[in-house]
């Protein structure tokens, strides 16, 4: 079978696409900022070869049809301003799980809220190659904008799962949010 072409998505400021090695430099830039990675589940980068590691993994994720990644960029300006888009899906139990990102001078703009929205259209469309049921969401609960950005896109808060994640050499909580389908075509 074919490899199907990288989907491009465009709300009214971004166009959403693929990630490329060209984008190293910006993606080095976000994940190892400090403000970043305080309130997300990595470990801040050191190295530019971590960029392109990361690229090349979402890259495999999108080939082997477990995950999506979009490139969030300003339409008419080619610089990667973050990231966003589904970390893994499951065939199985019709369900994706959201990530984004973006460099810190965008916060507050509405670029994350703008490209939740152009994915979640896409996730929950025809077009995605899986019918999916639900999206959840994991976050840090010191990440308030980002629970924010959830909430306003829609999802309800389940709980907090203890000492999910592992960064920044500590056990962290995330909160876990979901959204389903029938939520989201009802709104």
């Amino acid at each position: 079978m074919p490899a199907a072409p990288f989907p491009i998505l465009t709300s009214e400021r971004l166009i959403l696409n693929e990630l490329k090695k060209t984008d190293r430099k910006q993606i080095f830039e976000i994940f190892s900022d400090p403000d970043v990675t305080a309130h997300y589940d990595v470990e801040r980068f050191k190295e530019i070869k971590e960029a392109v590691q990361l690229i090349k993994y979402f890259s495999s994720r999108f080939e082997t049809r477990t995950g999506i990644r979009w490139a969030i960029r300003k339409k008419g300006e080619p610089k990667l301003i973050g990231s966003c888009g589904f970390n893994s899906w499951n065939e199985f139990d019709a369900s994706v799980i959201l990530g984004y990102d973006l460099a810190p001078k965008h916060w507050g703009k509405g670029f994350a809220s703008e490209a939740v929205k152009c994915i979640l259209d896409y996730v929950f469309s025809a077009k995605f190659p899986i019918k999916i049921n639900r999206v959840e969401s994991l976050i840090l609960p010191s990440n308030l904008p980002s629970i924010s950005v959830t909430l306003r896109a829609g999802f309800e808060f389940e709980g907090v799962m203890r000492e999910k994640c592992f960064c920044n050499g500590a056990f962290h909580d995330m909160n876990l949010y979901s959204l389903i389908r029938k939520d989201y075509e009802a709104a």
